[in-house]
């Protein structure tokens, strides 16, 4: 016997599972699928009934004074061993919106219904939205919704603007609304665009995150009126004449900024998944590239991804040797890489999976920094063909 709290339990979870398909269909005037609905209330049988009289004829009542969305479903049962009861069976919808008034969800389906018929007037027919879409869609406040709605006439109306966000002429949108509804945006434009690849850019222009970049060769720091160290756009060191011979590509910040000079060299730092942005620097692959992440699946997962524009980078202090060299520096690695790796050396292949296979111990990793600084240099100046020097003999230590 359901009581109405099970059977509101029971009709939400047909109502998330039926909501994106249900609210399409009745926007587009099409009929909701599988509408009408019985659901079945769980009535007792005669012997039920008898063991739990007092339950059962309160059960009973109760759903026969229902007075909520939907019709009760009502049988007259001739019992032998009890009078002829009036027993309720299930509870009838007949449309979507009376199962979203008994679920009490009639804002998201007015809100689905009225902003999808919105969609529909402003580009005619649009294409299906995906659940995650069409959860944002339905989930945003009014003003928001008013917002999102101009952003996407805005866009539609001028696909090549190239403004920032923030000059966009539109009420209450800026930079940051725009992050904080990026999502929502890209999906409603994939559903509305004439041309379904042009939903993720909207024609605007892209402020790309700054590449970090040491100097570490004196006479490329003339170049630059004596600067050692900047962050700038990658159009901006694109621009940069000159060739390095060396550059190194070094993911943990600190790391970068511990390297002292050594001819010839620029280092770019801490890029993780992003390096593929360098490859739009037309110095870069003229020089010898030496790459240095965690030896972790992750940090050859980047080295792989950084191959496939750069296929001669070298990869340092990434081999089995300095892994297990350092055993009592190893941390845990908690959700690996399950890339396919093709662009790895037979060496890395099989350290990485190593690594997958926990042939060394479950979620191995060893992250760079924990490496000594000491024998950093050693490698690093081994790898170049040139002299270890200490630290603390470098002539140059960063700075501006």
């Amino acid at each position: 016997m359901k009581t109405v709290a099970e059977a509101r339990t029971e009709a939400t979870k047909r109502f998330d599972r039926e909501f994106l398909g249900w609210a399409q269909a009745t926007a587009a005037n099409a009929e909701p699928p599988r509408i009408p609905w019985a659901l079945s209330l769980g009535a007792p049988d005669e012997r039920q009934a008898l063991a739990h009289y007092d339950a059962t004829s309160q059960w009973a009542r109760d759903w026969l004074d229902y007075a909520g969305p939907g019709t009760i479903r009502q049988v007259q049962r001739a019992w032998r061993s009890l009078a002829s009861q009036r027993m309720p069976t299930h509870l009838e919808f007949t449309a979507p919106a009376e199962i979203a008034q008994f679920v009490r969800r009639s804002r998201e389906w007015q809100n689905a219904q009225t902003r999808l018929r919105q969609l529909g007037t402003d580009w005619g027919t649009i294409r299906p939205l995906d659940r995650r879409t069409f959860t944002q869609l339905v989930a945003l406040t009014e003003r928001e919704w008013e917002r999102t709605r101009a952003f996407l006439l805005w866009v539609d109306a001028h696909p090549t603007s190239q403004l920032l966000p923030r000059q966009l002429p539109i009420p209450g949108v800026d930079s940051k609304w725009f992050e904080a509804h990026r999502s929502v945006c890209v999906g409603l434009r994939r559903a509305t665009a004439a041309d379904e690849t042009e939903s993720d850019g909207f024609g605007l222009r892209v402020l790309e995150p700054p590449l970090t970049l040491r100097i570490l060769d004196e006479t490329l720091r003339e170049t630059l009126g004596g600067l050692s160290d900047f962050s700038a756009r990658p159009d901006t060191l694109a621009a940069l004449d000159w060739h390095p011979s060396t550059v190194i590509v070094c993911e943990n910040l600190q790391c970068a900024y511990s390297f002292g000079d050594i001819p010839g060299t620029v280092l770019i730092a801490k890029q993780g998944y992003a390096v593929d942005v360098l490859y739009r620097l037309p110095w870069l692959p003229a020089a010898r590239i030496l790459y240095w992440g965690d030896l972790d699946t992750h940090g050859f997962a980047i080295l792989n991804r950084f191959r496939s524009h750069f296929p001669r980078a070298e990869s340092i202090l990434m081999d089995e040797a300095t892994l297990l060299e350092h055993r009592e520096l190893w941390s845990s690695e908690t959700k690996q890489s399950l890339q396919s790796l093709s662009l790895l050396t037979e060496a890395e292949q099989q350290v990485m999976e190593s690594l997958r296979m926990d042939r060394y111990g479950v979620g191995v990793r060893l992250e760079q920094e924990r490496i000594p600084w000491s024998q950093v240099e050693v490698a690093v100046a081994k790898k170049l063909g040139r002299p270890s020097t200490p630290q603390a003999d470098s002539s140059h230590t960063g700075g501006r």
